[in-house]
């Protein structure tokens, strides 16, 4: 019965569709390194409060729409806090991330300054900044609200791979996840029709029989069966651990991944500095992300300089039409701008990253950065996919 009253609410679900507002997320513990488990599980805790106020915290552990937490703990700063004891202010950042658990698709992140009393260890530090975090603050609603609306625009721009995708899921009879993972497809989505279909397909043929109650009329000698196939079963657990040894073989083979260094002549640079070094190292694209990522190195070769801004300022594609603001970034939290450390004579790296674009770049036919104080021009760079 249980079963079957949630394939009505399911069935019900795909039929009318879902608004934006009806996505909620499954929070994840932080993996980040050096937590201790208090902290990860204050963290996840302030979370869930946060989320739970929004009205976006899931409650169907289906759920394939997910936040990634991470808290970082960046200084502590020393305050005289009188003849009783010295406060000291600690000040990190939260950043949270919104993607699919289902593709790995990360739709938006966001970073938030946070604080707390530091008397004492790291350890408390730390908790005294995830006790700091204030459940009410805009940020988190603003945050909900775009993923949100980044997930909508992913749905809307990648229908032919969602539709691939639940019916890949609902072929490995996960059934609750396919449903969840169309659950996104709403009404102004060009796959809309199709995704509605393949819900009502795949909750009409959830296999209702409980097979628990055949097993209890099961004579003894068949109840045996499940023994013998656990012994079987163990026998593939010697098979992962020969599986294993392929992963270092992989490693090995990531090595020559570099190779495609030597093909960046191929592309047209030009420094407007004679003391700035820069060259293209890869120029990869993500199809799923909608993200090309070029990575670069360069060198400043003037000792009175010791650090500068990093930009991207123009990006022409293959069609001749010059990309937004919005397209371009030189961080992991989308920025188009970023001033770094340059010390003299010491070879740096540096992504730039093509994002939210239209169509698959096969060229790039023109970029303009800023390095230091100096111009870098790039003509027909080619994009590996």
């Amino acid at each position: 019965m249980k079963k079957t009253f949630l394939q009505i609410i399911f069935l019900f679900v795909a039929m009318v569709g879902y608004a934006q507002s009806d996505i909620h997320f499954t929070i994840l513990k932080s993996e980040t390194k050096g937590l201790s488990e208090d902290v990860v599980n204050a963290l996840d805790l302030k979370l869930h409060q946060v989320f739970n106020r929004n009205s976006a915290a899931a409650a169907d552990v289906y759920n394939v729409f997910a936040v990634s937490p991470s808290l970082s703990l960046d200084k502590v700063l020393s305050t005289d806090g009188g003849m009783v004891r010295n406060v000291s202010l600690a000040q990190g950042e939260l950043v949270l991330i919104a993607k699919n658990i289902i593709d790995g698709a990360e739709y938006y992140s966001v970073t938030i300054p946070v604080q707390g009393e530091a008397v004492g260890n790291k350890e408390k530090a730390m908790l005294s900044m995830v006790k700091n975090i204030k459940v009410t603050a805009p940020a988190f609603t603003r945050f909900i609200n775009t993923a949100r609306k980044k997930i909508a625009d992913y749905y809307a721009n990648n229908c032919a791979f969602i539709l691939q995708k639940a019916q890949s899921l609902y072929n490995q009879n996960r059934c609750q996840e396919a449903v969840s993972y169309l659950s996104a497809a709403t009404a102004n989505v060009p796959c809309y029709d199709q995704a509605a279909a393949l819900q009502k397909q795949i909750l009409e043929n959830m296999d209702n029989t409980p097979e628990p109650v055949v097993v209890e009329k099961v004579v003894e000698k068949v109840v045996e069966k499940p023994v013998v196939v656990e012994k079987v079963v163990e026998k593939p657990v010697v098979v992962e651990k020969v599986v294993e040894k392929p992963v270092v073989v992989e490693k090995i083979v990531e090595k020559p991944v570099p190779a495609p260094a030597p093909a960046a002549p191929e592309c047209e640079i030009t420094i407007s500095k004679n003391d700035l070094d820069f060259r293209i190292l890869s120029c990869t694209g993500n199809p799923m992300q909608k993200r090309i990522t070029i990575k670069a190195e360069y060198v400043n070769n003037n000792a009175n300089i010791s650090n500068g801004d990093i930009a991207m300022n123009v990006v022409i594609d293959d069609n001749g039409r010059e990309l937004t603001r919005e397209n371009m970034a030189v961080t992991s939290n989308d920025s188009s701008y970023e001033w770094v450390s340059m010390p003299a004579r010491v070879k740096l790296k540096h992504d730039f990253y093509i994002i939210n674009y239209d169509h698959p770049m096969e060229t790039v036919s023109y970029l303009k950065l800023k390095v230091r104080d100096g111009i870098v021009e790039i003509r027909n760079l080619k994009v590996n996919w």
